[in-house]
């Protein structure tokens, strides 16, 4: 009787080749950072009624203490500075950021850095998510901006992108953007529809390092944002539902062809 020999199967040769192209890039992938930058935070009466709120939960996962500093900007510029101080593994969370920190009622943009400040040190790295909010009578609405990935500017030159854009008679949307730079930056924002055409073009001003945002009346299903900064500046989409003013943050997107 002939013997049956056992035959033995190695996973790791099933492997598909271009298994090592799943893995996402380095740039991609969630990680803390000494240097953040959160492009719109609100305090401020919605058109529904309530008031917009911005809930920021800030994490230092290292086993230093060190300061975190601050800084608001606005549409002149900046506004105001504090420091926070963090505790190694320590995390704060704020209900109401610009409120809680600032005592600020308004909006703009928000820089946290523990680099550049005396002291600072590129092992200071911590992680922030923000969302804001807004409570109605129907329950909580939010629109989450960052989620522990730290966003990526916009360069001149640089083309950038944010998707998905609708306006129309159930959905607002407003764009903005936060001047990096210490120059005055224009930014374009070329509006285009899913046929890929161009609707309209909208100019934004902002001096050294301020923020503004403005609202897109363009009419668009499905379209998109081309933005063209003179100088770099993070920039974003906010697609609001008019009925619950539940929103959809959408942060420019690069590309290099």
């Amino acid at each position: 009787m002939k013997r049956i020999r056992p035959v033995f199967v190695f996973l790791f040769l099933l492997t598909p080749a271009y298994a090592e192209d799943l893995v996402p890039p380095k740039v991609q992938v969630a990680a803390a950072s000494p240097q953040i930058t959160v492009p719109t935070m609100a305090n401020t009466p919605g058109s529904l009624g309530g008031i917009f709120k911005t809930k920021v939960v800030v994490f230092n996962p290292t086993a230093f203490s060190y300061p975190i500093q601050v800084t608001l900007y606005g549409s002149n510029g900046l506004l105001d500075q504090r420091i926070i101080n963090m505790s190694a593994s320590q995390i704060r969370n704020y209900e109401n950021f610009l409120e809680e920190v600032f005592s600020f009622s308004g909006a703009g943009a928000v820089n946290f850095d523990s680099l550049s400040i005396p002291g600072g040190n590129v092992n200071h790295l911590f992680l922030v998510n923000s969302e804001v909010y807004i409570d109605g009578p129907n329950g909580r609405f939010k629109t989450v901006v960052m989620n522990g990935i730290p966003l990526d500017p916009v360069s001149p030159g640089t083309n950038a992108y944010s998707t998905g854009i609708t306006v129309d008679s159930s959905n607002r949307v407003n764009i903005g953007c936060f001047n990096v730079s210490s120059l005055a930056n224009i930014v374009v924002a070329e509006v285009y529809n899913s046929s890929n055409q161009l609707l309209n073009t909208i100019s934004i001003s902002l001096p050294g390092g301020s923020w503004n945002q403005v609202p897109l009346g363009t009419t668009v299903t499905g379209g998109y944002i081309l933005w063209k900064p003179t100088n770099i500046a993070y920039c974003y989409a906010v697609v609001v539902n008019n009925t619950s003013n539940d929103g959809s943050f959408i942060p420019s997107a690069n590309y290099a062809p």
